[in-house]
């Protein structure tokens, strides 16, 4: 049997689903549509790419809806991130996003990327449903944007950021990664940027993974060096979401920027956390260093209504902080 008729009637596993006290509280799934990427950033993606994944393992796009309406109802999830490798390489990804935008519970869609395609596909985007986007943007200096990148190319990314401001994918959020070597440099020229055009932007410490851990670690630096070095005054704000981000204002030249701080290594929020991850597979993922996944196609296609929430609930209350940020998978093998 094809596998999307497995799921063409979500509605049969969705009953009668309250959600237990004892699982945790869930409300964001990062929904990773492929590992694939047109770039090859070093603390994200080996040199030489990830295999690329045969058609036949990858979920179709209607799975996945049906994938996602069975999470709303048993894990009060109501907000997906597309993620990928790079979600924007998936064809089709549009429809996908007008479909998870129907889903009733469903409040919001946004997407993470590197931005080289926005420029032709955010109007698109936006029409089918799409809230706003995430752009990672590591350097606003051409050659270590192509340096960091293998071979991105810094123009197509800012046009992209400024096509998703045009039609409204806003408030566009930058993540840039922090790297011990470049800091200094590259820091200050993107707040500047921030603070020009009025974006909020994300500082993130690298965490090991994949095959670039001594790289990793080499290349770390924690936000607290990276704050002390700035020498600009730097605003707590007093309503802080759930999100990995701790929220700060930052008095930059003058001009108050929104920067957002995210410390996986030197002050992990794990306990906080509320996200689930699945990748194109179907595979659930606890946490991004979780190395215990949940086959929710397999058990969905083999097992009743009961079993099925029993299987499920009884995963994710094995969800608990990892015990270190490390994991031998590349970044976009897992939708980081």
């Amino acid at each position: 049997m094809p596998v999307v008729q497995l799921y063409s009637r979500p509605s049969a596993y969705l009953k009668e689903a309250p959600q237990p006290p004892s699982m945790p509280r869930l409300r964001l799934l990062r929904l990773s549509v492929t590992n694939l990427c047109n770039f090859r950033c070093r603390y994200c993606m080996p040199l030489e790419g990830v295999p690329k994944p045969l058609h036949c393992c990858l979920l179709s796009l209607e799975c996945l809806t049906s994938l996602v309406a069975f999470l709303s109802i048993q894990a009060g999830i109501n907000r997906i991130r597309l993620t990928g490798g790079e979600p924007l390489v998936r064809p089709g990804v549009e429809h996908l996003i007008a479909e998870l935008s129907s889903l009733p519970a469903i409040q919001e869609v946004s997407l993470t990327t590197n931005g080289s395609l926005l420029s032709k596909m955010a109007w698109n985007l936006k029409a089918a449903g799409l809230s706003r986007v995430n752009v990672s943007l590591d350097s606003l200096d051409n050659e270590r944007f192509k340096e960091v990148t293998r071979g991105g190319n810094l123009d197509l990314t800012l046009a992209g950021i400024k096509a998703a401001q045009a039609v409204g994918l806003t408030p566009i959020k930058l993540n840039a990664v922090l790297q011990r070597s470049t800091w200094r440099q590259e820091v200050p020229r993107l707040l500047d940027y921030a603070a020009e055009a009025g974006f909020e932007i994300r500082f993130i410490e690298l965490m090991r993974t994949g095959t670039e851990r001594a790289w990793c670690e080499s290349e770390f630096v924690s936000v607290d060096e990276v704050c002390g070095g700035l020498g600009a005054e730097i605003v707590p704000v007093k309503e802080q979401t759930q999100a990995p981000a701790r929220r700060t204002l930052l008095n930059w030249r003058g001009t108050l920027v929104n920067v957002g701080w995210i410390t996986p290594r030197s002050h992990p929020f794990c306990a906080h956390c509320e996200r689930l991850r699945m990748d194109a597979r179907g595979q659930l993922r606890r946490c991004l260093m979780d190395p215990k996944t949940f086959d929710l196609p397999r058990v969905l296609a083999t097992m009743n209504g009961l079993a099925v929430r029993q299987e499920f609930q009884s995963y994710i209350a094995g969800k608990f902080p990892p015990q270190t940020m490390d994991s031998s998978f590349a970044m976009s093998q897992i939708g980081g």
